[in-house]
């Protein structure tokens, strides 16, 4: 086929599919070192406790705190994650109260019932317990936005090198028809190599700027959490 054999056709589809494919698997290199996983079983861990308490909301039977606590911890070991990063009954009565008052099926004094029968357990916590809890929750909302951020840096950095491998196959491809490049044992290595080290090169290039972010954004979290427990103090 005639149109194959056009530099400009096969320059523009190889760099396409090079750089779609360079895209695709250095994200899914790069999110394999991404906690995403288990902050979606984080997720998981805590909806599913949620749900199982749902219907006894109507008819008025919460269990008690011990209970309760049982259920996130057998909850916690099935999906494998660390009890500590799963929801404490405070805050599982928190996103219960929540849910019935963004109900608007339900009347207000229902509502209002509702919110009573979980009431114990919110209100019967010692003050150490609830230090420990509001610190359990800041670490869970933190290691999420940590994710998602990364994600975010991920996808950006995936379609940058995707990208830059599409633009170096067809600079080679479109050079080589121009005449700049001369046939030659040379010149076909060069077709070879020269996308392959733009990638390497980008590759590393963004790594280090991966990297250097995360750290930044670390020592950024941990001067906020140093000023906030001055301030406490």
């Amino acid at each position: 086929m005639d149109i194959l054999n056009n530099a400009w056709v096969v320059g523009i589809g190889g760099g396409i599919l090079s750089g779609l494919l360079v895209t695709l698997i250095t994200r899914y290199i790069f999110s394999k070192k991404d906690n995403k996983e288990y902050i979606q079983k984080l997720a998981t861990v805590n909806r599913e406790v949620v749900y199982a308490l749902r219907p006894g909301i109507s008819e008025g039977h919460i269990p008690d705190e011990e209970v309760l606590s049982s259920l996130i911890n057998a909850t916690a070991r099935k999906y494998k994650v660390t009890r500590d990063d799963v929801f404490r009954p405070k805050q599982i009565a928190e996103e219960l109260i929540k849910e019935i008052m963004d109900s608007s099926f339900i009347s207000s004094e229902t509502k209002k019932n509702y919110c009573e029968t979980l009431a114990h357990l919110i209100s019967k916590k010692e003050e150490v317990e609830d230090v420990l809890s509001n610190s359990s929750a800041e670490n869970l909302e933190r290691k999420i936005s940590e994710s998602d951020y990364r994600s975010r840096l991920v996808a950006r950095m995936s379609s940058i090198l995707g990208l830059t491998a599409a633009m170096g196959t067809m600079t080679v491809v479109l050079l080589r028809d121009l005449g700049a490049i001369n046939d030659g044992g040379f010149s076909k290595l060069f077709d070879i190599a020269a996308p392959g080290f733009t990638v390497v090169f980008a590759t590393m290039v963004a790594m280090m700027a991966m990297v250097l972010t995360m750290k930044l954004k670390t020592l950024r979290n941990e001067s906020q959490d140093n000023d906030s427990e001055k301030s406490k103090k």
